[in-house]
């Protein structure tokens, strides 16, 4: 049968009826699998026409000693993203990796020479991870990949609704009665989950939501037309930003329109970094601890390519939030504390 596209991996698993792993042991030969579902793959893999990536065979028999990290798009300035690779970095020193980064470019896969990747913040309709998923090496993701569950050989993630209803809660505390969230504009596990756990709390508090998005490509001007959107109608008193440069933006923008963080605008962060403490007010945001949360990621991707890898399912580890508050949530008469 002719085909105008490359057969990948996952349309060999989806035929096969298997998960992706299951289907990567079975072509590669690893254990893991039985005999009948290695001959059924291998079966489905020729009618397909499928061939294996060069890249991902030759480094099945030699180990790069490369650890390849792959970023959102427009993060280098979010000192999240920063801290999490340096931790991938720390901990990659201890079994001897080196980590590169991978551009945002599909030419760049044909060279790409590593061990096994990890995905920081998978994003929904980012075909360059479908890409990287399909190169057939180890892949670990930070945080879930959004969309349909995707087969990964590992993940570690964070409980982000739950931090995001305890500032709600602690809004309302304060005295809001009408918050409201900036989202990103780009759709990951971590904003998909504050985003529902908001509507869900809105719900149940006979809240309006009201919710509004900021891309990270251009986070400063369209964080000042979401906050302007919010502040302008509907008598907001309070905002959730979903990340550490979006919230900068919500405070500048707030003294334009006449509103006092902390007092009668209550402001947080659903990410910290160092400066939200240092700035005026300091801003409450949720620690999400990036630099062992990359640590985690590394360690989960070193036992999988020591072995521990299953095609019975991905290795998953959870890492801890808090909440730090500081003046930008403290209500009305705080002034000068």
């Amino acid at each position: 049968m002719p085909r105008n596209r490359a057969v990948t991996l996952k349309q060999v698993a989806e035929h096969a009826d298997v998960s992706r792993a299951a289907a990567s042991f079975a072509l590669s030969g690893r254990p893991g699998v039985s005999d009948a579902t290695r001959s059924k793959v291998l079966r489905i893999a020729a009618e397909l026409g499928y061939t294996p990536n060069q890249t991902a065979q030759n480094l099945r028999s030699s180990r790069t000693g490369m650890i390849a990290v792959y970023l959102p798009r427009y993060v280098s300035t979010l000192s999240y993203y920063m801290e999490a690779t340096f931790g991938v970095i720390d901990e990659a020193e201890l079994s001897g990796h080196t980590v590169t980064l991978i551009p945002h470019r599909r030419s760049s896969l044909g060279r790409l020479q590593a061990d096994g990747i990890i995905v920081l913040d998978p994003t929904l309709d980012d075909p360059m991870v479908g890409q990287l998923l399909d190169l057939g090496l180890p892949v670990v993701t930070g945080e879930e990949m959004p969309g349909p569950r995707a087969e990964v050989a590992g993940r570690v993630a964070s409980d982000h609704g739950t931090s995001a209803v305890e500032i709600l809660d602690h809004f309302a505390a304060a005295g809001s009665r009408r918050p409201a969230i900036i989202t990103t504009g780009e759709r990951m596990s971590w904003s998909m989950a504050i985003e529902e756990a908001y509507q869900e709390w809105c719900r149940a508090h006979d809240v309006e939501p009201r919710v509004e998005s900021a891309n990270l490509a251009d986070i400063e001007e369209s964080t000042r037309a979401a906050t302007r959107s919010l502040l302008e109608t509907g008598g907001v008193d309070a905002i959730l930003a979903l990340t550490d440069g979006s919230v900068l933006s919500v405070i500048t923008s707030a003294a334009e329109y006449g509103r006092t963080v902390g007092e009668d605008l209550l402001v947080a962060a659903a990410v910290d970094s160092p400066a939200l403490g240092h700035t005026d007010p300091a801003v409450t945001a949720v620690d999400l601890h990036p630099r062992e949360f990359g640590r985690r990621c590394m360690a989960v991707l070193r036992r999988v390519l020591d072995g521990e890898e299953s095609a019975s399912g991905p290795l998953a580890e959870v890492v801890e939030t808090r909440v730090v508050y500081r003046a930008s949530t403290a209500g009305p008469g705080t002034a000068g504390r």
